[in-house]
């Protein structure tokens, strides 16, 4: 097992994605808390997963600072530390791409974007701490989707493309984040993944762009969550030390950023 003994917290890992980072991190022998704000649903997670390990359910508003630094607290305590932060947490099930008004666009932006700063400010004291300090940050390929397919015929003003720029931000966030803590060791990765079929993507995406969407794919299938899962334990494993500041695009070919 490559991660034995390492601490690591997934936000969002109640479903969907985040579950199937719990769920591979646990198999490699790290102890796992998900920091969710579906409590109920978090908990049900570790319920159901506590024959495979440790794993631990906080409640955590990931946009809300004393929320952010209460459960990272609690982590560090009830798991004697952190050494591996998985910032997987974001609105998209619920995602409203029809909603360009400023508000909408904040709450995007602290879900989103800013979240991941905050959980990943409170962790740093304890990962600069660990030798194996590890931070992967969940970006899309819907950040590197430049097209506009809405209506031309009427200028109706300025679209926010709120999901597709936080997620750019995180890139750029990053960069910045693997520049400083590298100092110290700690490597910080993103991983920006194609159309996953989880269950908020099949509540966002009709069947039929479903479909369009997997054969616009060099290697075509349904990218699924756990196809997503090794490259977290890469990320979080000695294999992966002196890699940081890199964005790994998994997309089947969908996406090639240079």
């Amino acid at each position: 097992m490559k991660l034995e003994g390492r601490r690591a917290i997934v936000t969002g890992g109640g479903r969907g994605i985040g579950r199937a980072y719990v769920e591979r991190l646990l198999a490699e022998g790290a102890s796992v808390a998900i920091l969710d704000l579906d409590i109920d649903n978090a908990e049900k997670t570790a319920t159901e997963l506590s024959d495979r390990g440790t794993v631990i359910a906080i409640k955590t508003d990931v946009a809300d600072e004393d929320s952010v630094g209460a459960a990272v607290e609690e982590v560090a305590e009830r798991l004697g530390g952190i050494d591996i932060v998985v910032n997987n947490a974001a609105l998209f099930g619920d995602w409203k791409p029809e909603d360009d008004t400023f508000p909408y666009l904040k709450r995007m932006m602290d879900v989103n974007l800013l979240s991941v700063w905050l959980v990943t400010r409170a962790a740093a004291p304890h990962l600069v701490k660990s030798p194996y300090g590890r931070v992967i940050n969940q970006s899309s390929g819907t950040a590197y989707n430049y097209t506009y397919n809405g209506p031309t015929d009427e200028f109706t003003g300025l679209r926010s493309f709120s999901y597709s720029w936080t997620k750019w931000g995180v890139n750029g966030l990053t960069k910045y984040s693997a520049a400083q803590l590298g100092n110290w060791g700690v490597t910080v990765n993103a991983i920006a993944p194609g159309p996953t079929h989880t269950e908020a993507f099949s509540k966002s995406v009709d069947p039929a762009h479903a479909q369009r969407l997997v054969e616009a794919q060099p290697i075509k299938g349904a990218i699924q969550p756990e196809d997503l899962a090794g490259a977290v334990v890469f990320f979080a494993s000695d294999d992966a030390r002196f890699i940081t500041g890199q964005i790994l695009v998994i997309s089947g070919g969908r996406h090639m950023p240079a």
